[in-house]
């Protein structure tokens, strides 16, 4: 048995349970900075017949500010990011999401989140890249809605509901690999 842990274990979200989620939310375009964890997710998207345009952008911090100007457009845009570049976008999401009152939904891939701490409160993951997203969003005072199996992913209306009525960002965390289905 290998020392080290298995990179994409079975198990987590399907594809399929997430893309119907967004185009349920009337999500018009997912502007990314692709995210290893959620690229069965991107596959989905990227299909010509999907609906949902994919927008690529070079930073987390484009992402937002393109998503920003989507939303003042009249789309419905999503974000999906990993977590080392949620934390890299705090001054832009402070300043347009909080300060300005527009309801950005982020997908946030748990990037690094370690096998054995599936199941487990991720506070308690070994990895701060990991293990300090949620105090952060409590911190800057954002809701989030984990999101570890198929069961989790209708939290991802709350999580559009909360943005648009609320007039803020909203992250929906997606604790584990999305599968190809």
């Amino acid at each position: 048995m290998s020392q080290f842990p298995t990179p994409n274990p079975p198990g987590g979200p399907s594809a399929s349970g997430l893309f119907k989620a967004l185009r349920d939310a009337g999500v018009s375009h997912m502007v990314t900075v692709p995210d290893f964890v959620q690229f069965a997710l991107h596959e989905k998207i990227s299909a010509p017949d999907s609906g949902i345009r994919q927008v690529f952008a070079c930073s987390e911090d484009q992402a937002l500010t393109t998503a920003t100007g989507l939303y003042i457009g009249g789309a419905t845009p999503a974000v999906m990011v990993q977590n080392q570049g949620f934390y890299k976008c705090m001054n832009t999401l402070r300043a347009t999401c909080i300060d300005s009152g527009v309801p950005i939904v982020f997908f946030v891939g748990q990037f690094g989140r370690e096998q054995e701490n599936f199941g487990q409160p991720t506070r308690d993951s070994s990895r701060s890249v990991v293990n300090m997203m949620e105090p952060l969003l409590e911190a800057i005072g954002l809701k989030y809605w984990t999101i570890d199996e198929d069961a989790d992913v209708a939290k991802i209306a709350e999580a559009f509901a909360h943005a648009r009525t609320a007039e803020t960002g909203a992250v929906v965390l997606v604790g584990r690999h999305v599968t190809w289905n």
